[in-house]
């Protein structure tokens, strides 16, 4: 008789672990439990820093673990301007300049991430406007005088339509149509807005 219970309560168990097991599977193949959530940008910022570049801040989450994800900090536009100082003073004889560069001049960084094991990509890509240096065929603003030392200084800056994109995914992170910053307070000139920008030929 005992032996009779044993076998009828293991019995039991088992056909309530086997529903148990079924619920389970449906509500996997439903979608409905564990499954990855899917990527998303819980922050993401873009800001120009002290120095005039571009600055894309951002954390993912919901990525695989350990993937490899491309991120691209960019923009269509950028427009600055340099003046001619001497010891932190405009020379008011010497007219700022204004320069200008678009897309096709290099104003995208693409960089790579990997993801950590929770699935998150924490941090931060910069996008530099072009430099004299990358073009050496433009005339120096600021003249060579003996004894005086005369350097030429961005003084504002002005970036159009700057994106942060998680380009793996196909995520837009931020979007940012104008971002201006005055880096020197004593600066003169104008930075033309963006629509103005976007007509005018590059520099480089």
């Amino acid at each position: 008789m005992k032996h009779q219970y044993m076998k009828h309560t293991l019995t039991h168990h088992a056909k309530r672990a086997g529903i148990a097991l079924a619920a389970v599977a449906a509500f996997t193949a439903l979608g409905i439990g564990t499954a990855q959530a899917a990527p998303t940008f819980t922050t993401a910022d873009i800001s120009i820093n002290s120095v005039g570049f571009i600055d894309c801040s951002f954390k993912e989450t919901g990525l695989t673990p350990g993937a490899t994800v491309e991120y691209s900090c960019n923009a269509t536009d950028v427009g600055w301007l340099t003046q001619c100082f001497i010891r932190s003073k405009p020379v008011s004889n010497i007219a700022p300049r204004l320069h200008v560069a678009h897309s096709s001049d290099g104003l995208t960084t693409t960089q790579d991430r990997t993801a950590t094991n929770r699935g998150t990509v924490t941090s931060a890509i910069l996008t530099a406007y072009p430099t004299a240096e990358e073009n050496p065929l433009v005339e120096p603003l600021c003249p060579t005088v003996e004894g005086v030392t005369i350097t030429e200084e961005i003084t504002a800056i002005r970036w159009c339509n700057a994106s942060l994109v998680d380009t793996t995914n196909g995520i837009t992170g931020a979007l940012e149509p104008s971002l201006f910053l005055q880096i020197k307070r004593n600066g003169t000139g104008t930075v033309p807005d963006c629509g103005a920008l976007a007509g005018m030929p590059s520099d480089f």
